[in-house]
């Protein structure tokens, strides 16, 4: 008899929580406190009208976000498959007032769709989450969908990737950064500088090349946001490039790995953007009074000095330098993909791409883009732009590759993208 009670009285417990709909995500990746609300329905025959932060059990969040207001509302899409956060406060406060207006209306019969899943979060200054999810335009809690009304408010909200229109300058959320872009014609920074791993600054006060940097930067576009970027990106390679204006105010754009690192908000910490357009600007030639040094044809090798020192690395040839990895971006029959090679596998990626020979004479490059980024161990390492069966020396100097090799070069990677431990024949000078 007591198990039978026992068992009765779980069940009414699970009904009870399956009803009420009441979830307060209290710590970043909690699952929620799950207490119950008295004043909610207890039964799954009852239901009546709820506003929706009612029925969420955010009274206390509902009555307070105008003055504590969130650092950060971020959107993920199970579609998408990543968080896009903004931070400007008039998105996050209409964000509050859509839910606040939003009615519950009563239960559904649709089963719930993980994979049409939209959740919004809310950021509080501590660290504590607010999370709601929507699928099909009804709200998704617990096992079961709830119709909604009002949730046109909350869907016309923009987010970085998920909506156009955002360019690199407005992911700081910063006036001055904005201003900086905006006025770029009239206010012209006097420099451009680059550096590695906060290193010495190569700056040029070439007009052409100021400009033609800010031009990468204001015509680059979001692709989408790292979901781990502790997994898939190198934390540790940062370039900065940065603008000094004539009065020494400077603007600094960093990127880890191939991502612009972000940190709109302290609190919030930083958040990295894949952009497209970007490419060119890891090759410009950042250097007082720049010159193409003369390429008479034959091996990547011979054309730029970091190949081949890259090159010397993997053949074991510096004594205190080796090879830290190799990131591939690169899209190939319409296929984009990222790939990362360390090891044997690095090193014989290396060899394969420095010894490709290209013509000596410069042409227009067209196809699909490869970028390559190789770290040595001292944090150098050179970055290789191949554009169809060319290949940049600097911007604006692209030379004829080998076809045979290139078509080597994309199964090579279409090869490793499967298995990042088939190495492939080994190379020497006098491969290919």
């Amino acid at each position: 008899m007591k198990k039978l009670l026992t068992a009765m009285a779980t069940l009414a417990l699970c009904l009870g929580l399956t009803a009420c709909g009441h979830f307060v995500s209290i710590m970043p990746g909690s699952a929620g406190s799950g207490e119950t609300d008295p004043d909610l329905p207890q039964t799954l025959d009852a239901f009546e009208e709820t506003g929706l932060m009612d029925f969420m059990g955010w009274k206390e969040f509902a009555a307070r976000y105008y003055s504590d207001t969130p650092i950060a509302l971020s959107i993920r899409s199970a579609q998408k498959g990543y968080a896009s956060p903004v931070f400007d406060r008039a998105s996050i406060i209409a964000a509050c007032d859509a839910l606040r207006s939003m009615t519950v209306t009563g239960r559904s019969e649709t089963v719930p769709a993980e994979d049409r899943q939209t959740v919004y979060t809310f950021t509080m200054k501590n660290g504590d989450e607010y999370a709601v999810a929507f699928s099909d335009g009804e709200l998704s809690l617990y096992a079961g969908q709830y119709t909604v009304t009002g949730l046109d408010a909350l869907e016309e909200l923009r987010f970085p990737g998920y909506s156009d229109g955002f360019d690199v300058f407005d992911l700081y959320y910063d006036d001055d950064i904005r201003a900086f872009a905006d006025e770029f014609n009239v206010n012209t920074p006097v420099s451009v500088g680059r550096r590695y791993n906060g290193g010495a600054t190569m700056t040029s006060e070439d007009p052409a090349v100021v400009s033609q940097a800010f031009q990468l930067f204001r015509d680059a576009a979001v692709d989408r946001v790292e979901d781990s970027p502790d997994q898939d990106i190198d934390l540790t390679q940062l370039t900065d490039y940065v603008f000094t204006m004539a009065d020494g105010t400077y603007y600094t754009f960093t990127f880890a790995g191939p991502c612009l690192q972000v940190t709109a908000n302290a609190d919030f910490g930083p958040v990295y953007y894949w952009l497209t357009g970007i490419d060119e600007l890891a090759s410009m030639a950042i250097l007082p009074e720049s010159t193409v040094p003369t390429f008479a044809g034959g091996p990547l090798y011979s054309m730029r000095e970091e190949i081949a020192r890259g090159l010397a690395a993997a053949n074991g040839e510096l004594p205190d330098v080796t090879v830290d990895g190799v990131y591939v971006d690169y899209t190939i029959d319409g296929q984009h993909g990222y790939l990362t090679l360390d090891g044997s596998a690095a090193t014989g990626f290396i060899q394969r791409m420095a010894y490709i020979n290209a013509a000596a004479d410069t042409t227009e490059p067209s196809g699909e883009k490869i970028t390559v980024y190789v770290t040595l161990s001292d944090q150098s390492g050179p970055i290789v732009v191949f554009t169809g069966d060319t290949v940049q020396q600097m911007v604006g100097y692209d030379h004829l590759c080998d076809a045979d090799a290139m078509n080597d070069l994309r199964s090579a990677i279409l090869t490793l993208a499967q298995d990042p431990n088939n190495v492939g024949p080994s190379f020497s000078s006098t491969s290919g």
